[in-house]
C-alpha cells in the first residue's frame, strides 16, 4: 500500500515557522517606535497634517509634520494656541485654496504670521530663528522639490557615512601655507 510522504501545503513545518517569523518581526517592529507613532498620531489629530497640506497645496508627512509640530511648540511657546486660531479660521472660512486664504488675510494679522511661520519650516526645514533654529528636515525640505528629479541635494560631504576636514579648518590652512 502506497503512502503519502508528501506534506499538505496547506500546513507544513516550514509554514508554521515563516508564519512565527513574520508575527515576531511584527511584534518587534511595533515595539521599536510606539512613542514616534503616538506623537505622529497626536499631531495627526490636532490638524496640524491637514492644515500643513493645505498651507504648502500638497500632501505633507505625517513623521515630518509631527515633528515640526513638536519643533514649534518647542521654538513658539504660544503655538498651540496660535495654531488652534489658524486652524479655526481656516475651518470656519471654507478656503478653497491657500491662494484665497494669503488674499483674504493682511501680512501683519497673526494668523497670516502663523501660516508663514508653518510654510516657512516645511519648505526650509528648519524652524526657529537666530543660533537657536533647529534642522528638522534636510532633503526632505520641500525647497528641493521643484528639481528633486534632476539634482541631488547639495551637501558638503563625500558622501554618507563619510567624514572630511571642517571647511574653516581647511581655509584656516590654506592660510597658513600660502
Amino acid at each position: 500500500m502506497p503512502q503519502n510522504t508528501k506534506a499538505s501545503p496547506a500546513f507544513s513545518r516550514r509554514r508554521l515557522l515563516q508564519g512565527m517569523a513574520v508575527l515576531s518581526l511584527s511584534a518587534v517592529c511595533s515595539s521599536l517606535f510606539p512613542a514616534q507613532m503616538a506623537a505622529a498620531q497626536q499631531s495627526a489629530e490636532s490638524g496640524f497634517v491637514a492644515t500643513s497640506s493645505f498651507l504648502v497645496s500638497r500632501p505633507a508627512s505625517p513623521i515630518l509634520a509631527e515633528r515640526y509640530y513638536s519643533a514649534l511648540c518647542r521654538h513658539y511657546a504660544d503655538f498651540p494656541t496660535r495654531f488652534a486660531a489658524l486652524k479655526g479660521y481656516i475651518a470656519t472660512q471654507n478656503f478653497a485654496h491657500v491662494d484665497a486664504f494669503l488674499r483674504a488675510v493682511d501680512a501683519t494679522h497673526p494668523l497670516f504670521q502663523t501660516a508663514s511661520l508653518i510654510i516657512a519650516s516645511w519648505y526650509t526645514g528648519v524652524v526657529g530663528e537666530g543660533a537657536g533654529s533647529e534642522l528638522i528636515a534636510y532633503a526632505d525640505a520641500m525647497m528641493y522639490l521643484p528639481t528633486k528629479d534632476i539634482l541631488v541635494v547639495p551637501t558638503y560631504g563625500g558622501g554618507p557615512d563619510s567624514w572630511g576636514w571642517d571647511p574653516a579648518q581647511k581655509v584656516k590652512e590654506k592660510g597658513e601655507a600660502a
